[in-house]
């Protein structure tokens, strides 16, 4: 996906192998929605982002994390994937955190931010949505039309001014 802006909208496309899927041109103040119900969405899959305890200085080899960001800059193929940390180089202020990842070649990638996996709870709930809002949600998936989640936040970030 990649966002831009275009006299007085934000235009985000989407590709597929490299062919544009889709072209969409929003006002100012639908993008600002858009990009609130991506986030939203976000949170729904992982509780939001990391704070206190959950952030990259608290992970230690072994420890099941999810990747957050893979580069400084931009978005990674594996942000938001899970894996196994098996290294940390607190020298290297760019990709300190190895992770091994969950998919089924189980290859390792250095990465930039990393945060520890929150353990599933019996009996937790998923957070209810009001249903404006989960219009909103819906129609922010038919406009991105990826399931990768890192790109979703890769353009909500770009459209809240991140």
């Amino acid at each position: 996906m990649r966002a831009h802006v275009i006299g007085e909208s934000v235009h985000i496309k989407s590709y597929e192998e490299s062919e544009m899927a889709a072209n969409v041109a929003l006002l100012a103040s639908d993008a600002r929605v858009f990009a609130r119900g991506i986030l939203a969405l976000a949170d729904e899959i992982d509780g939001g982002e990391a704070t206190g305890d959950s952030t990259s200085q608290d992970v230690r080899v072994g420890d099941r994390v999810v990747i957050v960001r893979e580069w400084e800059d931009g978005t990674g193929r594996d942000d938001g994937k899970p894996g196994t940390l098996v290294q940390l180089d607190s020298e290297d202020d760019h990709f300190p955190y190895r992770v091994r990842s969950d998919s089924d070649d189980s290859r390792t990638v250095w990465v930039h931010e990393v945060r520890r996996e929150r353990a599933a709870t019996a009996g937790a709930s998923t957070p209810s949505v009001a249903p404006e809002r989960s219009a909103i949600l819906e129609e922010a998936r038919k406009l991105v039309g990826s399931q990768n989640v890192g790109q979703l936040l890769d353009v909500a970030r770009f459209l809240a001014g991140e």
